[in-house]
C-alpha cells in the first residue's frame, strides 16, 4: 500500500480533499439498533501503518455497497462523513468513526495486502481454549470445516428463539472442535459452507468465545468475523496439509468420533485449578442472587433422593425433553429438527457438601454418567430403586466439580447446574501421574492391551512390540502420546481413526498378520511386507511347508496299506468260497455212498 495518500490519523474532523488507501479487515453483519428501528453495519477499515477505524453503514447504503468493501480487498476511499465517536463507545471503537454516505467515493484497487492483514491475527491453539472458557476474552482461531450439524432453533431464557447451527473444526494434530454459529451467521456463512462443505473449506475466526455449553466448545457473538478460505498463505498451506492427509480426515468424517466427547476427554482438556485459594467455598455461593456465574468447587457429592428418575428421553439435536418412544423419529417441537431421534439421556439430582455447608445440583449427560458410574440406556431400564450395588450413590473422596448458577423465573433463589467432575488425579497439576512411559518390549505377554491405559491423559510412551499381544487396538487419542509402537504381535481388526494413530508411522504397526487399515495410504496387505524380527515367535516358512509334505506322505502310506488290505481280503474271500465248495462236494458224495 503506497505513501501517497493519507494514513487514518491524518484525518479528522473537518478534513476536506483527503483520500486513504486501505484494506477491509472485518465486516459485521448488518444489526438493529437497540434505540431505533435503523439498521446498520460496522467494518474495520486498516490502512498500511496497522492502523484502525471504524467505518458504518446506515439504512439502504447496506444494500448500495453489498458488492463493495469485500473483506480483505482493498479501495480507495474518500469523502466519508467523518466525525468523534461518543464517549460510551470510544473504548471499543476508537476516538474516530467514518460513515459511508451515498456521496463517499470508494474505488477498488487491485492490491493484495494479505500478509499486512493476517499479521493482525493472533490465533488461539485449541489446546488453549479451556484458559478462556466462561470468559470475556475474544480468540481467534484457525480449522479446516469437516462437518456442519443441522440448523437448529433454540430458547433463550429471555424467551427469545434464535437459530444456531455447529461447525466442526479441526487442526493439523487432528483436534477437533465445536463452532457454533448464531443467528445471522446462520444464514451467511453457514449457508455458504453447506453448500460447499466437500472442499474442506479453511475458517479463520476473530472475537469468538470459548464456552462450556454443551461441553467445550467455541461460539460467536455480535462483533465476530470471519474469512472463509481467504487468500492468505496460511490458508494454502492449510489446504496442503488437509490434502496430504486427506485419508485420516475422510475416515474422521465417516466416523464422526468427534460428536461423542466422554468425560475423561472433556476433563482432560479443561484448565483446572490446582491451588486451593481458586476453589470457592459453598458458604460463598449459597443463596446467590447473580444472574449467571461459573464457579470451581472441590467436595463431596452424594445422592439423597433414592426415588427419582436417573434418566429422560430427549431430542438427539438439542438435548430437549421429548416423549416419543426410544427410536423413534419425530419433528422436534423445541430445535424445529423435522427428524429428529427420541434417544435416553442420563440425569441425577444430587448433594454437594464441602466443611462450609451444602447445595443441591443436577448433573445432566456425561457430567451425570461419570457420577453415577452407568450409562443412559442401562439408567433408562433400570426398574428398581438403585442400590450401591447397581449404580455409585456417593463419593468417597473429593472431586472437582465445574458448576454453573443460574437465576430462576419464579424463585429468588439460583439453581445450580454440573457441567464438569474431574478426578483430582486428571488434572495437570499432578505432575506425576501418568508420565511415565509404559515399556514392555519382547517379554511375551498375552492377552488384549487393556483399555485402561486409554484413562492416562498424560501418557507419553507406550511401546508394545515384539509380544504376543492379540484383540484389537483401543482408541487411543492422548494428546500427550509422543511414541507409539505394537509391532510384531497377534493384533487384529482396524486401527481407530484416532488423530494420534493416524499420525503415527507404518513402522509400529508390521508384524500384525490381521491387522487392517494402515494410518497411512499404503494397503493394509502391506503391513506384513516387512521381515520378521530377530527371535520372533512366527512360523518358519519352511517349516510349514515341511510339514505340509509330510502330511502327504503319511495319506500316501495309508491309502498303500488300504489297498494292501483290500486286496489281502480279496484273496481271502476267494478261498474261503473255494474251500467250502469242496466240503459241499464230499458231503455229497457221502451221502451217495451211503
Amino acid at each position: 500500500m503506497g505513501d501517497k495518500f493519507q494514513l487514518i490519523h491524518d484525518v479528522s474532523p473537518g478534513t476536506t480533499g483527503w483520500t486513504v488507501k486501505v484494506v477491509v479487515a472485518e465486516k459485521f453483519s448488518p444489526r438493529v439498533a437497540q434505540r431505533s428501528p435503523t439498521k446498520y453495519q460496522n467494518l474495520t477499515l486498516m490502512d498500511s501503518d496497522g492502523s484502525t477505524v471504524q467505518a458504518t453503514l446506515y439504512g439502504q447504503n447496506i444494500t448500495a455497497f453489498q458488492d463493495e468493501l469485500l473483506l480483505g480487498k482493498t479501495y480507495l476511499i474518500s469523502n466519508a462523513l467523518v466525525k468523534e465517536t461518543n464517549a460510551e463507545y470510544k473504548a471499543k471503537s476508537g476516538e474516530i468513526q467514518w460513515t459511508i454516505l451515498g456521496r463517499t467515493r470508494i474505488r477498488r484497487v487491485e492490491e493484495n495486502n494479505s500478509n499486512l492483514l493476517i499479521s493482525t491475527y493472533s490465533f488461539t491453539d485449541f489446546e488453549d481454549l479451556p484458559k478462556y472458557m466462561d470468559s470475556n476474552v475474544d480468540i481467534s482461531v484457525i480449522g479446516m470445516i469437516i462437518d456442519i450439524k443441522p440448523r437448529r432453533i433454540i430458547q433463550t431464557r429471555f424467551g427469545k428463539e434464535c437459530q444456531v447451527q455447529d461447525l466442526v473444526l479441526v487442526n493439523k494434530r487432528f483436534d477437533t472442535v465445536l463452532l457454533t454459529m448464531w443467528e445471522t451467521f446462520v444464514d451467511n456463512e453457514c449457508k455458504y459452507i453447506c453448500q460447499n462443505l466437500r472442499k474442506k473449506l479453511i475458517l479463520i475466526g476473530k472475537h469468538l468465545k470459548v464456552t462450556s455449553f454443551n461441553g467445550l466448545s467455541i461460539s460467536t457473538k455480535a462483533d465476530s468475523s470471519f474469512f472463509i478460505d481467504g487468500e492468505f498463505e496460511l490458508v494454502e498451506e492449510f489446504k496442503s496439509w488437509g490434502h496430504t492427509n486427506s485419508e485420516i480426515i475422510d475416515n474422521m468424517i465417516s466416523e464422526k468420533h468427534y460428536l461423542t466427547s466422554t468425560p475423561s476427554k472433556l476433563s482432560s482438556k479443561l484448565s483446572v485449578p490446582t491451588a486451593e485459594k481458586d476453589f470457592t467455598e459453598i458458604k460463598n455461593i449459597q443463596g446467590l442472587k447473580t444472574m449467571k456465574q461459573f464457579f470451581w468447587i472441590k467436595e463431596k457429592a452424594s445422592v439423597k433422593v433414592l426415588n427419582q428418575t436417573y434418566w429422560y428421553m430427549s431430542c438427539n439435536n438439542c438435548n430437549k425433553i421429548s416423549s416419543e418412544n426410544y427410536g423413534d423419529i419425530y419433528p422436534c417441537v423445541f430445535c424445529k429438527c423435522t427428524d429428529a431421534k427420541a434417544i435416553p439421556r442420563a440425569k441425577v439430582y444430587m448433594q454437594l457438601t464441602d466443611p462450609t455447608g451444602f447445595i443441591n445440583a443436577t448433573a445432566i449427560g456425561n457430567p451425570a454418567e461419570y457420577f453415577l458410574q452407568s450409562n443412559a440406556e442401562i439408567l433408562m431400564n433400570q426398574t428398581l430403586i438403585p442400590t450401591a450395588a447397581s449404580m455409585r450413590l456417593s463419593m468417597d473422596e473429593d472431586e472437582i466439580f465445574y458448576v454453573k448458577a443460574i437465576t430462576q423465573e419464579l424463585s429468588p433463589d439460583c439453581k445450580f447446574e454440573i457441567l464438569f467432575i474431574v478426578n483430582p488425579s486428571q488434572i495437570a497439576g499432578d505432575k506425576n501421574k501418568g508420565k511415565a512411559p509404559v515399556e514392555h518390549i519382547g517379554n511375551r505377554f498375552d492377552g488384549e492391551i487393556p483399555s485402561s491405559l486409554l484413562g492416562l491423559n498424560f501418557l507419553e510412551s507406550l511401546q508394545l512390540q515384539e509380544n504376543n499381544l492379540a484383540g484389537s487396538i483401543p482408541g487411543f487419542n492422548q494428546s500427550s502420546l509422543r511414541e507409539f509402537k505394537v509391532s510384531y504381535n497377534n493384533l487384529s481388526g482396524k486401527i481407530p481413526h484416532t488423530g494420534i494413530l493416524q499420525s503415527i508411522g507404518l513402522s509400529s504397526f508390521v508384524g500384525n498378520q490381521d491387522l487392517c487399515v494402515a494410518p497411512t495410504p499404503t494397503a493394509c496387505s502391506s503391513l506384513n511386507d516387512s521381515s520378521d524380527p530377530p527371535n520372533s515367535n512366527k512360523k518358519n516358512p519352511f517349516f510349514s511347508s515341511t510339514l505340509v509334505v509330510v502330511d502327504v506322505i503319511v495319506l500316501v502310506v495309508l491309502l498303500i496299506f488300504v489297498i494292501i488290505y483290500y486286496k489281502k481280503y480279496k484273496n481271502l474271500k476267494k478261498q474261503m468260497k473255494r474251500k467250502n465248495s469242496v466240503q459241499v462236494d464230499e458231503e455229497k458224495l457221502y451221502t451217495y455212498l451211503t
